[in-house]
């Protein structure tokens, strides 16, 4: 068995010996790209829509969402558009609406204006692989996670009786 150099470690404890113990460039956790897929039931939606929204939310360097939406707001979306504009001062009508998800709340605010609105975002630290966008009135719902995360997210699904590999896809 060849012996180790600097810089070219043969084994895991060999890398981790080098490099304190930090991740090789190899084991980064891989992003995963998903899709929610058309036609899926409106109570499934809602619960992918809050299990991701509460995996994206913490340490989000930004949130935005746009309070307009190209068809008449339902009455759960009409509410979270009131408390939305009351806490923030925003208007219906206004684009990229900042809003602070570290509060159940404002989360579920976010997650009811998502299949409505024609644009929301959340996007992680810059390098994290995190990311939530929601676009066309909810036509097109898709996030980037890293596959232990994702995981995170499909077992809270489960335990609320949602198989999250039926109502999501791979995004091309």
């Amino acid at each position: 068995m060849a012996a180790a150099t600097l810089g070219c470690p043969t084994t895991r404890t060999e890398a981790a010996a080098q490099t304190g113990d930090r991740p090789m460039p190899a084991e980064r956790p891989r992003a995963l790209d998903l899709l929610l897929l058309d036609g899926v039931a409106p109570g499934t939606r809602r619960a992918v829509v809050e299990e991701v929204v509460r995996e994206v939310a913490p340490g989000a360097d930004s949130v935005g969402v746009d309070l307009i939406s190209d068809l008449p707001w339902p009455q759960e979306a009409r509410a979270a558009l009131t408390a939305i504009a009351e806490a923030t001062g925003a208007r219906e009508g206004e684009t990229a609406v900042g809003l602070d998800l570290a509060e159940a709340r404002k989360r579920a605010w976010f997650a009811a204006l998502v299949p409505h609105t024609i644009a929301a975002e959340i996007w992680g630290p810059a390098g994290s692989d995190v990311s939530f966008a929601a676009s066309d009135t909810g036509s097109v719902i898709g996030w980037t996670l890293p596959a232990e995360r994702w995981n995170r997210v499909r077992a809270r699904l489960r335990s609320r009786g949602i198989d999250a590999d039926s109502a999501t896809r791979p995004a091309p």
